[in-house]
Formats: structure tokens, sequence, C-alpha cells
């Protein structure tokens, strides 16, 4: 018998989703599994049946204030809460669980084939880089190229390997370690709670390549119309409460340069990377080793993607040379 795991869903408008969480995860996993759901909207009809305990927020609390709550519900040693738009690889749970660290994420990926994988979490740390970065072209261009090298060491990761950042999409916390960090901190509605949670918790912070979650990201929060609202009122308490609000004051929009229409597919020659990003200067970005001479977004990204545009380059994997660059409109 393994680790006790509880999972603990927060749901917002995505019941299908949430039921499709659930069952993955219950198939991911030798071992029994508790399913905890907290629901911020008003789902219960589809929900309970799913759940082996089911909380009606009554409103949307907040991610935080759901997970709070539902780990008073919580009886295993791991909880793993996560978002509802993920869907778990076999063996996911136990990989996790396995790790024994404080907290523990997956290899998350944006598609069902596992070739686009997602980008590695960031603490917010580099506020002020960030925002020089924005008036300065010299230092925008070597900040790009330090993070696409990041990226590429993270992506490269097959071993487990203590991180600083997880995404907030999935995280299988001890509980132990989530009571003596005092779980998560309600002033932030939405976004930022895992990074303010991390920064607090106690403990290894580790990465498990081998733990496979695909994350069509942003389906819940982008079915709430106050998401960027939200996302503006996080950011600002994050900052105040670690430090570098008043570096938002330097930040200027990125610069945009524009770009031709996505083609439908690219040509990628070897040694190359496609990286896609919602942001023109690929902050941050999910990345596609190149595996043919041609490559294309998977028709359930393109499908599920909720932004303005998304904007797309083809890189040289050793240089970080930008051989082409594409946007979409949504």
């Amino acid at each position: 018998m393994g680790t006790a795991v509880s999972l603990l869903v927060v749901n917002y408008r995505s019941a299908a989703l949430a039921l499709e969480a659930i069952r993955s995860a219950r198939a991911a996993t030798r071992n029994p599994l508790q399913v905890v759901v907290v629901d911020n909207s008003d789902e219960g009809d589809a929900l309970r049946c799913a759940a082996d305990v089911y909380i009606a927020s009554g409103r949307n609390a907040g991610y935080a204030a759901a997970i709070n709550r539902g780990r008073r519900a919580c009886d295993g040693e791991v909880i793993v809460a996560a978002n509802p738009d993920v869907i778990f690889a076999g063996g996911a749970l136990d990989e996790l669980a396995g790790a024994n660290a404080a907290v523990a994420g997956p290899a998350l990926f944006w598609d069902d084939a596992h070739e686009w994988i997602l980008p590695p979490a960031d603490l917010q740390a580099d506020t002020l880089a960030r925002a020089l970065a924005t008036r300065l072209r010299t230092l925008a261009r070597r900040r790009d190229l330090r993070r696409f090298r990041a990226r590429i060491a993270f992506w490269s990761l097959t071993e487990t390997t203590p991180v600083r950042a997880l995404s907030g999409a999935v995280m299988a916390i001890r509980a132990r370690a989530f009571d003596d960090a005092g779980g998560f901190d309600e002033r932030f509605p939405l976004y930022f709670e895992e990074n303010d949670f991390l920064r607090r918790v106690r403990g290894d912070v580790v990465y498990v390549p081998a733990a496979r979650v695909r994350h069509l990201y942003n389906q819940s929060a982008g079915a709430s119309p106050d998401a960027a609202a939200l996302y503006a009122q996080s950011e600002a308490e994050y900052l105040r409460k670690w430090g570098g609000r008043w570096v938002k004051t330097l930040e200027r929009a990125p610069r945009v340069s524009d770009a031709p229409p996505f083609p439908g597919a690219l040509d990628t020659p070897p040694g190359t990377l496609v990286e896609a990003s919602p942001l023109p200067d690929f902050e941050t970005a999910a990345g596609h080793f190149q595996r043919s001479a041609r490559t294309a977004l998977p028709a359930e990204i393109l499908a599920a993607y909720r932004g303005a545009a998304l904007w797309l380059r083809v890189v040289r994997r050793d240089s970080g040379e930008v051989l082409a660059r594409f946007r979409i409109v949504a």
C-alpha cells in the first residue's frame, strides 16, 4: 500500500473538465484515492456523484479560499491540489506521492500526445530585470535568450529535481507541510497564490518529470469575466507582500513587432524548437522539440485557446536565433 492521497479539485463552471480530471486521477494510481471537490460555482448535480466529499462554496470564493476549505476534508498524507482542466497520465499520482517532498509538481503538457511541454513556473522575483527589459532593447534580447536557455534546461530534465517554483495547476503537497505553512493566503483571489505559498513552505520543492499531466490551461479561469482584473489585483498584492511593487511604475508595454499569420504548419529544420506564447515578447512559452521537417499545433490546443492572440516562433536550440515568427488571431 502506498502513500494515502487526497485529490483536491477546485471547480468553477468547469464540471465536464473536472469529471475528466477525476476519472483520469483514479486511473493514474494503484492506491486508494480520496476525491474532494470544492465547487465555486453551482454544478453539484454533475459533480456529487464523482466526489467522495463535495463542498459547495455558494459563491466564487477564489482558488486559495477553496483549497483551504477543502484541505479540512482531506484525509490523505499527500494532498494533490488541482485545477479542473488537467488529465493525469498513468502512474502520475504515484510518482508525485513517491517523491517524498514537501511539494512536488509534474511535467505539464499542453496536448494529449505530450509533445508540447508547458513552461517552467516562476516566482516573479526578478521584477526589476523585467521592467528594465521593457525599456531597453539590448536588455530585452539578453533576457529573452537567458529565459529561453532556462526553459531548454528545464524541459531537458529527466530526473526528480529541486526547483524554486511549480505551477499551481497541480501540486502534490504533504499535509503537514501545508498546515505548517498556514495554507494558502486568501488575499490572492486568483493567480499568485501558489507563488506565495511556495515562498513560505518549509521543505523540498521538486519537479517530477516522470509524472505527466496534460493541462489545457486557463480553461477555468477563462470562464471568469473578472479574470484580468483579478490577475492585476493578485499581482499588486503579491508585489506589496514580497517587495517590488514600485518597480511596476518602470514597466512599459512590450514592444510588439508585427508577424505574418500562422500558415497552419511551420518549417522546423534539425536542431530547432517551436515556442508558442500568449505574449509577443515570449516572456513565457510552451515548447515543442523538432521531430519532423514540419510542425503544426494540435487541434485540441487551437480549439481550447482563449487568448486574443497566440504567437509562435522557430528557434535554434544551440544559439537561440529566431528563424521565423508568426501569430494567430483568435
